[in-house]
């Protein structure tokens, strides 16, 4: 079969495709590494030896504009020009955007390919792509512009039978920019996105499939960890978490690089099973949450200082400084039952046995401010007689539980 035949029967499968709405097929086809793409362009490829065939088919209405511009994005893909697989991926998807306006609920699976594929090359081609004067222009930048009109049309429908609206595709796009926001460090952006979803008249989050919620709820729960709203984050990635499909490893995994040090802070250790099965948060977190779980204060500070970087890169450490609260409940715990249980203990006690924990000695008043701190966040229960120089503890559960912190 000549090249330009096999080429317009392509473009006519898409079309006929998009007459009969049939999206999931279509879906399918569209991706560049879809098996229909890779037997047109074996049968172009035996044909003219070349890809010139492609690059030479002239469109005359829209999907020949999006079929085309498809099939030149896999030609250039297969031959690793990304930086020529990107533009023509984006004129293919910004062809089918004019298309999707008109479309209902079924175009959101091509929408959502298209994406995915547009994401992938523009990641590949600014890899790929040489800087211009030391500063370079960046494909993914300019997709997550182009992803966000996608977004946009989805969330604004005006359908009038909403189980046929494009709102339906609100939450994977959304899922889509997230990513696509922390590695362009736009923070105020997934901020701005999540105050337009409140404000728009979507179907209640829990109406979507599973897999939309648990990621949408993984990434604002991240970035109310970032801005540390622990508390919602903590909501967040515990849906997450519990949600997540039960062999997904990897993203549970992530889940809990955040979720451990928001649970830490609450002085609920993370599980040794835990830590057998996920050796990525044993790594990072187990010799801290033994240290804290301890009362090994000294330990605690150690790998902080140590670890700070790793920390700092991975956006928790401000949340491990919070956990050293724990560290210091067990510590003033530890002396607590070492004096005998006293209910009044002296502030100056205290800093005697901090200084036979291994910690430099504290003066009385910054003693104090630590008890002060520590009962205001309910790691202790007591008050301070500051003119007597002593913390008088409840004689019910002085140190609450670890776990029951809040």
């Amino acid at each position: 079969m000549p090249s330009s035949t096999r080429l317009s029967k392509a473009r006519h499968k898409f079309k006929a495709l998009n007459n009969t709405k049939n999206g999931e097929e279509l879906a399918d086809v569209i991706k560049l590494d879809s098996l229909y793409t890779e037997r047109v362009l074996s049968s172009v490829l035996k044909e003219d030896g070349c890809w010139d065939a492609v690059n030479e088919q002239e469109g005359r209405g829209v999907w020949d504009e999006v079929a085309i511009a498809h099939f030149q994005a896999a030609a250039a893909y297969q031959q690793r020009n990304f930086t020529e697989a990107y533009k023509y991926q984006l004129a293919s998807y910004n062809a089918f955007l004019r298309l999707f306006r008109n479309m209902s609920r079924w175009g959101i699976q091509t929408l959502f390919s298209l994406c995915k594929d547009l994401c992938d090359v523009a990641k590949r081609a600014d890899k790929q792509q040489p800087t211009n004067g030391g500063v370079q222009s960046s494909k993914v930048e300019e997709a997550t512009r182009a992803i966000n009109q996608g977004f946009s049309l989805c969330m604004t429908d005006r359908e009038p039978q909403s189980d046929q609206s494009r709102k339906w595709g609100t939450y994977h796009m959304a899922n889509i920019l997230f990513a696509l926001y922390q590695q362009l460090g736009a923070q105020n952006l997934c901020s701005s996105m999540i105050s337009a979803i409140k404000a728009s008249e979507l179907p209640g989050l829990s109406s979507f499939p599973m897999s939309d919620q648990v990621t949408f709820r993984y990434y604002r729960g991240v970035l109310a960890f970032r801005k540390e709203n622990y508390k919602s984050a903590k909501e967040d990635l515990m849906f997450a978490l519990e949600h997540c499909h039960r062999d997904s490893y990897n993203n549970k995994t992530r889940i809990l690089i955040y979720l451990t040090p928001v649970l830490l802070a609450e002085g609920k250790i993370p599980a040794s099973r835990l830590m057998r099965r996920y050796p990525t948060i044993k790594a990072v977190y187990g010799e801290i949450a033994k240290a804290a779980k301890i009362g090994n204060v000294r330990k605690f500070d150690d790998l902080l200082k140590d670890r700070e970087q790793q920390y700092v890169v991975m956006g928790t450490f401000l949340a491990l400084e919070r956990s050293r609260r724990v560290a210091l409940r067990q510590l003033l715990r530890k002396i607590y039952l070492i004096d005998g249980s006293n209910s009044r203990i002296h502030f100056q006690r205290l800093c005697d046995g901090f200084v036979a924990a291994g910690l430099e000695r504290l003066e009385v008043a910054e003693m104090e401010a630590i008890l002060a701190d520590m009962i205001f966040n309910g790691y202790i229960k007591g008050y301070l007689a500051h003119d007597h120089g002593i913390a008088v503890l409840s004689k019910q559960q002085p140190f609450p539980p670890l776990g029951t912190l809040t």
